[in-house]
């Protein structure tokens, strides 16, 4: 009797220990294997998305014109099996979708992409206008665009990512000469992991800085920024935040 509960419990302990490496496997594969539609083939867009597809993702590029001599030689140059198609194709087949999009239009294209539920959405945009030199919001910066985009969407999970800095520094991290970190804003602690996976894959440190309420203060790092680049021409800051006890 003690021989057959010692051996069920020694197959029980086994069992667990499978299914708990199983569902490792299902994360890492997730982390490593996303498919991502990007809505736009500009400087953050192809920036990403090379980079992505470097690191074994998936990449389907969003255009009005799929088929542009433009948009198929950047799928062209990015490889990996990166392809372009029509919004709401590409929201379909991608489970995260980025959207590097001005401002103004993610009314237009978050209605464009169709049904969005279970869908990780990640927001880099950004929305400033100058006032005496001084990039400030051009409404109540309270009223964060990455909560917009939530608004429209509420059946998916928006996080704020990739708005901090410039384009330059996702396409090479080193031209800070020093580590620049990634804030992340999301309500989804799962999504958000995922995000900062692929922050990692771009050379970039992550940094989870609360909900999706924080976005707010993400956007205004990006104006901080812009308007100390406007009053000091031909000179730029990156943001490191490091962490400590406190």
């Amino acid at each position: 009797m003690v021989k057959t509960l010692c051996c069920l419990i020694v197959l029980l302990a086994f069992s667990v220990l499978m299914t708990l490496n199983s569902s490792s496997r299902v994360i890492e594969a997730q982390t490593n294997g996303e498919t991502i539609a990007i809505i736009d083939t500009g400087n953050v867009g192809s920036t990403l998305g090379k980079i992505w597809a470097a690191n074994g993702h998936t990449i389907i590029y969003v255009s009005r014109a799929p088929q542009s001599e433009r948009v198929q030689q950047l799928v062209s140059d990015i490889g990996n099996g990166a392809t372009a198609t029509t919004q709401a194709e590409a929201a379909a087949q991608g489970n995260i979708i980025l959207i590097p999009i001005p401002p103004t239009a993610i009314p237009e294209v978050m209605s464009a992409l169709g049904d969005l539920s279970g869908k990780l959405i990640i927001d880099p945009t950004n929305w400033w206008t100058f006032e005496n030199d001084w990039a400030t919001a051009p409404r109540d910066p309270r009223d964060s665009l990455a909560e917009q985009v939530q608004a429209l969407a509420p059946n998916a999970v928006v996080v704020k990512a990739f708005n901090t800095m410039n384009f330059a520094v996702m396409v090479d991290p080193t031209i800070s000469d020093g580590p620049v970190t990634a804030p992340i804003a999301g309500d989804n602690a799962a999504a958000k992991a995922r995000v900062a996976a692929l922050v990692e894959d771009v050379g970039l440190e992550p940094l989870d800085v609360g909900p999706l309420a924080a976005a707010e203060y993400l956007e205004e790092m990006l104006r901080l920024a812009i308007g100390f680049r406007e009053i000091n021409p031909g000179m730029a800051f990156d943001y490191h935040l490091r962490l400590r006890p406190n």
